[in-house]
Parts: structure tokens; C-alpha cells; sequence
């Protein structure tokens, strides 16, 4: 057990002692109180240091404690202290842990002695294939048997309240003055024999078919009370659930003791002491451990494919505090697009005062302690003042039905208002509870919703035949940087390999479930090594294919430990092979190396010529131990000085106009002569994903690009791009989007595109953009830099040439993109671009420089690669 866990203990048992003691007592208990201060300064202690880890080793996951690292409070700015983050640790580790683990204790000892309980929850649990969001509502005699344990076994078995009035009598006739403290006793308020029938009873089926919805206010209060009340009950019921219906399923339970009757420890928390039982696997067949969230199966979906005359506008709004209201806003944008509409998205205080009228105005808000959430409080107090709002608008609001008194209150409140205010309703308000089939009426209502906008609008849709389809992922690689998991759908060669640069290729993913793109985003691909590379690692190790390896390791690591795997798996998904060897580890393999001569020359590379000799020629370790075969080096030990495998980002090629729930990439695949002369180099993840055939899954996931490199939100903007090779990969998305808008309708300023290409043979996606351009929706100029007698070989030659169209453009307001090398195409239209203003301007190139600098700010991006 964890030292943390005992101190905890310690903690929570010495708090509720020296509650109980006299002062005097305490203040002479000097040894105890030593004990309480050192548990406490561990606790601490090892929350700052959490802390400091996290601070210095920054992640992009969203987890608690990067929000609170990270968050702002919305209203002042205000950041969290680091010892206020401790605070809430402390709390949530305390909290979160001692309450559920006696709600679970006691549950097993509540059903333990009532068998029929114990067989009604386990058939229920054995109901249940595998456990998913969807499928938790349904545990129904479950969820009853925790909430009738909570009922005899509050874990948090008080809490305080005053008086707000003076002289006031309580039952029983107990006189009362204001503000007197008043510590209300779970244990006799939830077994009152007024509202309870055979109070003392365990009976979870009073519990069930409306009895818990119907009782009295007040009369189960286990989370505690008002605003003070336990913020993480959907968890922990949640949790427990989970936990409970796992181990009914896959094991058969008994007291280790029959005769045991219950005792209760308390601490600040009570729980039960002695208790034990044994578990016994049940002889089901296969059991799958856990909940199994890298399983999924793909149940008939209805795929509308929108062929539309416009596509409009769309405001979608939320309140949201735990984030589910802000996801379920993020998927209704992610579907407007393919239902004619483009979306926005926003929190609701950002919308007071500029609720537009042109477009439907979609609000997804919870009650929060009927209250409105954080970012709606605003909102809400704007409608209080009685606006006048001819608006369209849809109301979805989510919830948990266990609220009574507040269920869905916000919601309600804002659909109401806004009719009173004079805007129309599209939809009637769609309800999420919860604790109910929360996202299947999600699904229901946005599917109305989008039919109703359809129709209302005149919109045609295509809607693709249903199909069943089953994926089964059986594992992924945990670098901790991607998980999910991507389908391919496609891969094929555009231009073959040639003496005139690498071969390229289109490559179409099925987006992992739940994700979306906008266009210019990244597609993050975590890769695995070459097979020839990781063969010659075999090979100079004298390893075999088969060969099994035991990583053991003291300190947390990214590398599978503590059992066999093999050698060949390691070395192709975890490690990087071919990344360039750094000057210490040169020094490291000359220490080791037997000859002389060697040995001086490895030094040396070290030195002045690392660059041109190590890095130009991206010789990797291997390349060097093969290089100089005196190193006498350790497989160990080279293991030891690998890199974790990096994740690679590609720019995404196409529009989730096009296909919301799949992207495209457009890659060079790097297989030439090394640099060095000896062998061949292979680019990692571009040959990786060139050997993917169809149906095959990689580990890839959305990354947002830079925030100024997607199109402008008004379509009537002109933009203006500059490409060469593959580099042309975010603008087939760019040009495939306002393709789309112009040909629903959209007014779409003029596209140019800039592309530079070595040959005929090289220029990617000709075909498309003859098509494009036929409709208006790009015009292409080109360059082919191989087959160029003139001056006009690169795309920079031909911008200088149209350098008063490029001015005029700018005047116009257009938008500039230029994605490329950043060595050679970038650098190349930086030069251009400070000579075109230096002429334009009558101006030094410093002051040229400047200028560019500013216009770079808003109206210039770019997207390089090295």
C-alpha cells in the first residue's frame, strides 16, 4: 500500500479523535500530534511535488490537474495558486477515495446478507455484455441497491446548518436561536419511519419505478445539502456502479466470515470494520477484464449526404461546467457542415446583446444547483431583463433526474424567456438526463433538429444506405500521446518515385470515433519503424525475430515492464532508430570503442565536423555502429540511449465539407541512397503510413493547427496561396471547401493558388483542380522547376512577375498562405514578399521588413516543415 494511503488514514482517524477530545487533551497528546503534523506534511509534500512535475514537464492532456494548473476564472483572470491546487488534491484524493470505498464496502455487506438482493443484481449485471455510457442507465436494481445503502450507511453521515431564524422550535419542541449551528444526523433523517416503510430493512426495490423520485424533499440527503453538497455524486455513483456491476459479473462473493455482523469505524467518514469477504472467478467462459473502451461496434447509423442550393449560417451556444454541454455543442457543429450550415461556436455569456437574426440559434446549457453554469450566468441575467429577440433558436438542455427541485430549471428558464421575447422555436427542447439514455437523446433530438432545419430551409439531402459494421481493436500502443485509433479507407499512388525526388501518395482515414477537423488542421500519427531498420538492429545485436526481452525499470517509463515482449514489437512501435546520434552519445560509443583509430574518429565527429558529417548525413547510432564495428556496445545499453518513438503531424488535405468523419493526407514517402553512401534511408512514419492497406488501423488523432491558418469566416475574402511538392496539402482542403460553398450557393471571393512542382509528372491533383477550376472555385498558376528554360522556374519568380496583382489583392483585403520547406519555399517568399513591399513602398528592406512582420500578424500565414 501506498505511504500516501496510510497517512491518509492516519489523517482522517487522528481529525475525527481530536474532535472528540478536550483541548487539553490534544494539546498534550505531544507524540500523536507529531505523528498528525508529519502525515499531513507528506500529503502536502507529495501534492506540490505533483505539481512541480506537471509544471515542469508540461502535457497537452485534459486532465483535473492541468485545469486547474491552466484555468482562469472567467470573470478576474485569477489563476489558482499552487498551494490552493494542493488544497483541492488533498480533498479530491480524501473525498474521492474514502467516501465511494465505504459506499462499496458496505454495498457488498448489504447483499452478502440479503441473498435475493444479490441474485437480482448479479442477473441484472449479467445483462450487460460490456459496459459503456450507453448501456450504465439500464443497471436500474443496481443503481437502487446503492442508493438504499447510502439511505442505513451514509459515508458522510452529517452536515451543519444554522438557524436563519431566532427563537425558532424544532421538533420534539427544541427551542433555537439564530444562527445557532444545528448538525443534522443522516442516520435518523433517512430511516424516519414517516416517510420510510420497515426503515431498518435493506429493501433497494423501494427505491424503484418512480418510489425514489417521489419522496419527500429532504428525506435522502447522503450527498449533503444546498450549495454546499457533494460536487462529485455523478462520479462516484457512476464509479460504483462500474465497480459494483464488474465484479457481480465476473465473480461469485461470500463473507470469509459468516457469522459477521456489521461494525462500523468511523473516521471523518464511516465505513465498515472487519468486514471481508472472498471472491471466486464464476466459470463463464471467456471474461474480458475491465471496460473495454479500445472495443467498438458500429451500429446502423443514418449518414446524410446534403446536396444543398446554400449553406448558411449557424450560432451554437453553451453553458457548460463538466463539459458535457460544451461536447454536445462541438458535435452539433461538427454535423452542420454536412447539413448545410456552417457553425460557430461560443459560450452563452459571449452572445449578450448580439443574438443574430439571419441564422438558428442553437443553446445546449445545464442547471447547476439550479443555477446557470459558469459561462451563462450573464446570459441568463441578460434575459431577466426582457429583451426584445426575434430570433429562430433550439433549446437542449441536460440534466440528472435525481435533482428533483432543479431538474432541468436553466433549460427551461431560457426556452421559455426566449419565446416571451419573441423568437420562434424550431424544435421543441430536447432533455439529456443523465441518468437516463443521456446521449441517445442527444442523438434523437439533433437528428430532428437538423430535419426540421432541412426542411424549414428548402435543403435536400441524400441520406446513404444503412450498414452494420463491427471494428475490433484487440491493442494499441500507449506512448502516453495517442490512443485513438483510425481506420483506412484508402491509399494510393500519385506520382512514382523518380531521379527527380521521392514517390507521393493519398492517403484516406476514417477519423477515430468523436473526432472532427477544421480545414488546415493536423492529423498526428504515431508510426512504427521500418522493417528493414529494425532488422539490421537484429542483426548487429545477433538477435532473432522471436527473441523476448524483460524491460525492468525502478522510475515510470513509456516502455511495456515487468514481462516478456518481443524484442522486434519494441523496437518497432516504442523507439526512434533513426534519429541522428547527439555528440554525447558519439563520446559515449568512442568510450567503448577498442580500436584506436576508431576511437579518434568517433571524438572528432563529436567535434567541428558533427554537423556536416553526422547531422547533413542523419547518421543515426546504428549507422555508426555498423560504421565502426570496434564498439563494443551492449544491446542494453544501446536501448538504453533510444528516444521514445515521436508522434509525426501531417496537414490535413481535405474539408470536413467534403467528409466530416474522414480526412486525407498528401505525403512525400522518403526511401532514397543515405546520405552517408552506405544503405538506404527510410522515413519513419511516411513509410509507415505508405504500407497501410485498407481496413488497416494506425494510432492518429486531430491536432488544431495554428489559429490564423484556416480560411476566413467570410467567404467573400479573397485568398491567396503559395505551394510547391506536397506542400499543397492544407489547400486541396481549402480549395475542396470553398468548391463546396460555391457550389451550394456561397459568394466566394477569388482563390489563387501558387504551386510549384518539379515536372508535368509531379503536379499533384491536376485533375481536381481543372475540375475546380472549371466551376470558378480556384484559379491555378503553375510553375515546373525541371522543365523551365526561362527566369520563371520556382513559385517565387512567378509571384515577383504578378507582383502589382498580388498588391492589388492586399488592397482588397485578401488572405496569404504559404505552406512549404521552411529552408526553401518559406524563406524564399519572405525574400520576395519584403522586395515586392520595398518597391511598392519606396523603402529600405529593414523598413520592408517591418511592414511584413505586421501583416504577417492577421493577414500573412504560414505552414512549414523541416
Amino acid at each position: 500500500m501506498h505511504h500516501f494511503v496510510d497517512a491518509m488514514v492516519n489523517v482522517l482517524s487522528e481529525s475525527g479523535n481530536r474532535a472528540r477530545r478536550l483541548s487539553l487533551q490534544n494539546t498534550l497528546m505531544r507524540g500523536t500530534a507529531m505523528k498528525y503534523q508529519d502525515d499531513i506534511a507528506y500529503i502536502h509534500k507529495l501534492c506540490d511535488e505533483i505539481v512541480q512535475q506537471r509544471r515542469e514537464h508540461p502535457s497537452d492532456i485534459n486532465d483535473l490537474l492541468n485545469r486547474m494548473i491552466k484555468g482562469k476564472d472567467p470573470d478576474t483572470g485569477y489563476q489558482l495558486s499552487d498551494e490552493n491546487i494542493r488544497y483541492q488534491m488533498v480533498t479530491f484524493l480524501i473525498a474521492g477515495h474514502e467516501t465511494t470505498s465505504g459506499l462499496l464496502s458496505f454495498t457488498f455487506y448489504y447483499l452478502l446478507k440479503n441473498p435475493h438482493a444479490l441474485q437480482k443484481a448479479q442477473a441484472e449485471a449479467d445483462q450487460i455484455d460490456e459496459i459503456t455510457i450507453d448501456t450504465l442507465p439500464k443497471l436500474k436494481y443496481i443503481d437502487a441497491v446503492l442508493k438504499e445503502t447510502l439511505r442505513l450507511q451514509p459515508t458522510a453521515p452529517a452536515f451543519g446548518l444554522r438557524s436563519k431564524e431566532d427563537e425558532a422550535i424544532l421538533p420534539g419542541g427544541y427551542k433555537v436561536h439564530k444562527d445557532e449551528r444545528i448538525l443534522v444526523l443522516l442516520h435518523q433523517l433517512q430511516r424516519d419511519p414517516k416517510v420510510w416503510d420497515r426503515p431498518e430493512e435493506f429493501l433497494p426495490e423501494r427505491m424503484l419505478n418512480g418510489g425514489f423520485e417521489n419522496l419527500p424533499p429532504n428525506a435522502w440527503k447522503p450527498f449533503g445539502n444546498g450549495q454546499r453538497s457533494c460536487i462529485g455524486r455523478p462520479f462516484a455513483i457512476q464509479e460504483s456502479l462500474i465497480a459494483v456491476t464488474l465484479i457481480l459479473k465476473h465473480f461469485n462473493i461470500e463473507f470469509v466470515d459468516p457469522s459477521y455482523d456489521l461494525r462500523v469505524k468511523q473516521t471523518l467518514t464511516i465505513k465498515p470494520e472487519g468486514f471481508k469477504i472472498r471472491v471466486r472467478p464464476r466459470q463463464r467462459g471467456k471474461i474480458p477484464l475491465g471496460i473495454n473502451t479500445k472495443q467498438t461496434e458500429n451500429i446502423p447509423v443514418h449518414i446524410p449526404s446534403v446536396e444543398t442550393n446554400n449553406i448558411r449560417p449557424m450560432s451554437i451556444l453553451f453553458g457548460s461546467n463538466s463539459g458535457s454541454c460544451e461536447s454536445f455543442a462541438g458535435a452539433l457543429a461538427s454535423e452542420a457542415p454536412a447539413n448545410g450550415f456552417n457553425a460557430t461556436i461560443s459560450n452563452l455569456d459571449s452572445a449578450i446583446g448580439s443574438l443574430p437574426c439571419d441564422r438558428p440559434i442553437i443553446i445546449v446549457t445545464s442547471s447547476y444547483e439550479g443555477k446557470p453554469c459558469d459561462n451563462a450566468k450573464q446570459f441568463v441575467a441578460y434575459l431577466e431583463t426582457k429583451p426584445e429577440l426575434r430570433i429562430n433558436y433550439a433549446v437542449f438542455g441536460a440534466g440528472h433526474h435525481d435533482w428533483v427541485n432543479t431538474y432541468q430549471k436553466i433549460p427551461t428558464y431560457i426556452d421559455e424567456t426566449l419565446e416571451k421575447a419573441g423568437g420562434t422555436r424550431i424544435v421543441e427542447r430536447g432533455v439529456g438526463d443523465a441518468g437516463g439514455d443521456f446521449f441517445g437523446a442527444f442523438e434523437a433530438w439533433k437528428e430532428n433538429l437538423f430535419q426540421v432545419l432541412r426542411k424549414t430551409d428548402g435543403l435536400q439531402s441524400v441520406i446513404s444506405q444503412e450498414k452494420l459494421s463491427i471494428e475490433i481493436v484487440n491493442s494499441t500502443r500507449n506512448l502516453g500521446q495517442i490512443t485513438d485509433v483510425g481506420v483506412v479507407k484508402e491509399n494510393r499512388l500519385l506520382v512514382e518515385a523518380s531521379e527527380l525526388g521521392p514517390g507521393k501518395r493519398h492517403i484516406e482515414i476514417e477519423l477515430p470515433k468523436g473526432q472532427t477537423y477544421r480545414t488546415g488542421d493536423y492529423l498526428a500519427v504515431l508510426p512504427t519503424n521500418p522493417f528493414e531498420v529494425v532488422s539490421r538492429v537484429l542483426k548487429q545485436f545477433n538477435l532473432s525475430t522471436d527473441t523476448q526481452i524483460k524491460i525492468l525499470s525502478s522510475t515510470e517509463t513509456f516502455l511495456p515492464t515487468g514481462y516478456p515482449v518481443n524484442a522486434s514489437e519494441i523496437l518497432s512501435g516504442y523507439v526512434e532508430l533513426i534519429q541522428p546520434i547527439s555528440r554525447k552519445q558519439l563520446q559515449t560509443l568512442a568510450a567503448v570503442c577498442k580500436d584506436e583509430k576508431e576511437q579518434a574518429q568517433l571524438s572528432s565527429l563529436a567535434g567541428n565536423t558533427y554537423l556536416t558529417e553526422i547531422l547533413d548525413k542523419r547518421l543515426s547510432i546504428l549507422d555508426i555502429l555498423e560504421l565502426y564495428p570496434s564498439c563494443d556496445l551492449s544491446f542494453s545499453h544501446y536501448f538504453r540511449m533510444l528516444p521514445s518513438l515521436r508522434v509525426r503531424q501531417y496537414s490535413i488535405s481535405s474539408s470536413p465539407l467534403w467528409n466530416s468523419e474522414a480526412v486525407t493526407l498528401t505525403i512525400d514517402v522518403l526511401d532514397a541512397p543515405a546520405k552517408s553512401g552506405y544503405g538506404r534511408y527510410y522515413g519513419v512514419a511516411s513509410n509507415y503510413l505508405a504500407n497501410l492497406q485498407k481496413t488497416d488501423r494506425l494510432s492518429c488523432s486531430v491536432r488544431a493547427s495554428n489559429a490564423n491558418f484556416h480560411l476566413p469566416a467570410d467567404t467573400k475574402v479573397p485568398v491567396v496561396m503559395f505551394a510547391a511538392g506536397t506542400g499543397i496539402s492544407p489547400f486541396r482542403g481549402f480549395i475542396q471547401e470553398r468548391a463546396a460553398q460555391l457550389i451550394c450557393g456561397r459568394e466566394v471571393g477569388p482563390t489563387i493558388l501558387y504551386f510549384g512542382c518539379r515536372s508535368q509528372k509531379d503536379f499533384l491533383y491536376s485533375d481536381e483542380l481543372e475540375k475546380w477550376s472549371k466551376v470558378g472555385a480556384v484559379q491555378v498558376k503553375h510553375v515546373f522547376s525541371r522543365e523551365s528554360n526561362g527566369d520563371k522556374k520556382y513559385v517565387q519568380n512567378l509571384v515577383w512577375e504578378d507582383r502589382k496583382d498580388i498588391i492589388k489583392l492586399y488592397s482588397e483585403g485578401a488572405r496569404f498562405y504559404t505552406c512549404g520547406s521552411a529552408t526553401k519555399l518559406a524563406g524564399s517568399m519572405k525574400n520576395c514578399f519584403i522586395k515586392i513591399i520595398a518597391e511598392h513602398k519606396q523603402c529600405d528592406e529593414q523598413k520592408a521588413t517591418e511592414i511584413l512582420d505586421k501583416i504577417s500578424v492577421s493577414r500573412y500565414s504560414i505552414d512549414v516543415f523541416i
